[in-house]
């Protein structure tokens, strides 16, 4: 009984936020969502098929800084409250679980003076989210980094390099701690 009112007001929700967000979120078939989504700027969110995009607390943002940026959120994926920051592109494969964490692609700096450390233009790298993986609660992943299939990213972990497949990774930075059977 709760899926079939879930589904109902995910349709509803749908058809809303395709007229809300014309042309810049496209849908797949049998998504699960609810009030607690949010669509910025000027890029592209594809969603596949049998997606869960059902917010509990935090809810499920996706900020773009490009019209060329897109984010794409493979099918039979779990998403509960994540951030996406893109400048160029984000990728998730599919079936992956994704808590309350932040993804961004670009490091936001860009500093006019030629005296700072940090002068120039910023740095943007695309992330790929490998099939099966699951990114824990509070984790961040930064610009340019893959993830490969069914790795976990610990609670609160920052991921700052690539992570190989079938492994578990924690904390600041995020190393691994073991490997997956």
């Amino acid at each position: 009984m709760k899926r079939k009112i879930a589904l109902l007001i995910s349709r509803i929700l749908v058809f809303y936020y395709r007229l809300r967000y014309f042309g810049r979120v496209k849908f797949g078939k049998n998504i699960i969502v609810n009030h607690k989504f949010k669509l910025s700027g000027p890029g592209t969110l594809l969603v596949g098929d049998n997606v869960n995009l059902w917010a509990h607390c935090e809810p499920n943002t996706f900020n773009f800084y490009d019209r060329q940026a897109f984010i794409k959120i493979g099918s039979g994926s779990r998403i509960n409250g994540v951030s996406c920051h893109c400048a160029n592109s984000i990728e998730f494969g599919t079936n992956c679980l994704v808590g309350s964490c932040t993804l961004m692609d670009t490091d936001f700096h860009s500093f006019e003076s030629k005296k700072h450390i940090l002068y120039g233009n910023q740095i943007i790298k695309p992330i790929q989210i490998a099939t099966g993986v699951w990114l824990a609660g509070q984790s961040v992943v930064l610009k340019g980094c893959k993830i490969g299939e069914h790795s976990v990213v610990g609670f609160r972990s920052v991921v700052a390099k690539n992570v190989p497949a079938n492994v578990v990774v924690a904390g600041n930075p995020a190393k691994i701690i073991r490997g997956v059977n």
